[in-house]
């Protein structure tokens, strides 16, 4: 039999209460009985609560699943695809959306909308009324979305106007340590909460590290803001210790977000005074403790925040240094008994990535463009997209449609290719202004510090196998090397012959 997969989606959770997600199975059930030469796969991929406004869908979500899915060679050719409507794959603009769809059918898979009981092929594409309909759907769509989130940011502007004039709660969603009264006018205070986070500024004012702190909760099963003992963790306790909330600052936000946002003060009750809180603040640059103030130059560790236990994924740091030794890079969670990846010394490491990859990235990286190229290309981008609108706002009331119509392919064809090479100089563009660190001396605090800078641009992220001595590079770049050796020196110029050979971006040792 046939294969059809349902997919599901919408944006927020409170549609999760109303009838978004019935709708849409009811529509695939009475599809599937009108089609009985049809069989639903096992997979259903539900977004439920994820937008497609801005692609978050694709990116973090069960779109992206399926996606990954067709292009691992898990969906066959002839599957057909279920959805409510084009909206529910694709809420971007017009080219992304119309690329979304095109991307489906040209691998052979099918799209069917329930709404409109439309039939979406390969053949589609071809079809200049179908590619109108679906241009003109993903325009609306967009058009839409557009809408409704400026009407929500107007609504949160609002509500934090109110809260900054006259102490209104914008929301149920507040710190741990209080909760909404029961008649939303006042914050409550959860007094054992509050006894927990002033033992945790008493032990920071003595000078404990954040790994001390948690080690001590954890020790004493003292329960974190969730609730939960045994899970405190230095970074929880950082972001703790620098909690404005603390002394009754608010900081709105939307959906995590806070753009040029102004503090609200005395929107929370305050449960510190501003002098507790404040004179730990210094302690808070360092996680180990008051600022050091130590000139030994090892200190500075040059692949902080780059490089990750492959285990855990938490940022390496390092341990054991002294004038004499470079110490060990280990995972903060061994201490904590919450990972088992064991130290591995840094200079093994440092020699290979340091010594060996950061100082040769000149030579592992393709030949950049001209500036110049980058800029007419966007220019022209700029112009085609233009160019385009006005074509699809002609297309409901032009008599030639056709002619139109392929005038729209052609040109969303010349803007994608477009795209695609912006984003290759910009990608090459970011390890061309890494300048040469052959001439830095390691040995010397200034120094090391330009390399660690160096290294942060070079590398997106390490992640650190420290049992096999083997570690994962990704480059700013989009270069990938797995599985790479650091426990023994690899020839670089056998890495840079293999570079010409390269089918993709990534190298496996």
């Amino acid at each position: 039999m046939k294969k059809a997969i349902a997919y599901m989606r919408f944006s927020s959770a409170t549609q999760e209460k109303g009838d978004s997600l019935r709708r849409q199975r009811k529509l695939i059930d009475d599809w599937l009985r009108q089609n009985p030469e049809f069989t639903l796969d096992t997979i259903t991929y539900e977004d439920l609560g994820l937008s497609a406004y801005k692609g978050k869908h694709a990116q973090s979500g069960a779109f992206g699943e399926f996606i990954d899915a067709i292009e691992n060679g898990l969906i066959m050719p002839g599957t057909v695809l279920l959805v409510e409507s084009l909206d529910r794959i694709s809420r971007e603009k017009i080219g992304e959306a119309t690329e979304r769809l095109k991307y489906i059918l040209k691998s052979g898979v099918d799209v069917i909308t329930l709404n409109d009981k439309t039939h979406y092929s390969e053949a589609s594409l071809d079809d200049p009324y179908a590619l109108i309909k679906a241009i003109l759907i993903a325009q609306r769509a967009n058009e839409e979305s557009e809408i409704k989130s400026s009407r929500v940011k107007l609504s949160w502007q609002k509500k934090r106007e109110d809260a900054e004039l006259t102490g209104k709660i914008m929301t149920r969603a507040c710190p741990r340590w209080l909760k909404v009264s029961s008649d939303y006018t006042h914050f409550e205070v959860i007094e054992p909460k509050v006894r927990v986070i002033k033992k945790i500024f008493s032990l920071r004012k003595t000078n404990k590290s954040l790994t001390a702190i948690a080690k001590y909760l954890n020790d004493k099963s003292v329960e974190n803001l969730s609730g939960k003992c045994g899970e405190w963790c230095p970074s929880v306790i950082e972001k703790l210790l620098g909690n404005k909330a603390l002394i009754g600052i608010c900081r709105p936000t939307y959906r995590g977000r806070a753009k040029g946002i102004k503090e609200i003060p005395d929107y929370y009750p305050k449960v510190l005074s501003d002098e507790e809180f404040y004179s730990v603040q210094e302690v808070r640059l360092s996680p180990f403790g008051f600022t050091s103030h130590s000139g030994n130059p090892y200190l500075i560790n040059l692949l902080r925040t780059v490089m990750k236990c492959k285990q855990c994924g938490n940022n390496m740091i390092i341990t054991s240094v002294s004038e004499t030794l470079k110490g060990y890079y280990v995972c903060p969670m061994r201490r904590l008994h919450r990972c088992s990846s064991p130290a591995i010394r840094r200079d093994l490491v440092d020699s290979i990535i340091i010594d060996e990859i950061l100082i040769n990235l000149d030579r592992l990286q393709i030949e950049s463009k001209h500036q110049n190229l980058q800029e007419s290309l966007e220019k022209s981008c700029i112009d085609l997209q233009v160019k385009i609108n006005q074509l699809v706002q002609a297309l409901t009331i032009a008599p030639d449609v056709k002619a139109l119509a392929d005038k729209v392919r052609e040109l969303d064809s010349k803007l994608r290719k477009n795209e695609t090479a912006i984003k290759v100089l910009r990608n090459k563009a970011k390890l061309d202004k890494i300048r040469d660190v052959k001439g830095l001396d390691l040995s010397l605090k200034e120094d090391r510090e330009v390399c660690r800078r160096h290294a942060f641009k070079a590398f997106k992220e390490i992640n650190i196998d420290t049992v096999t001595h083997r570690c994962d590079i990704y480059f700013s770049n989009g270069l990938v090397f797995k599985n790479f050796p650091v426990g023994k020196k690899y020839a670089v110029d056998n890495i840079i012959a293999a570079l010409k050979f390269l089918d993709g971006n990534t190298i496996y040792f």
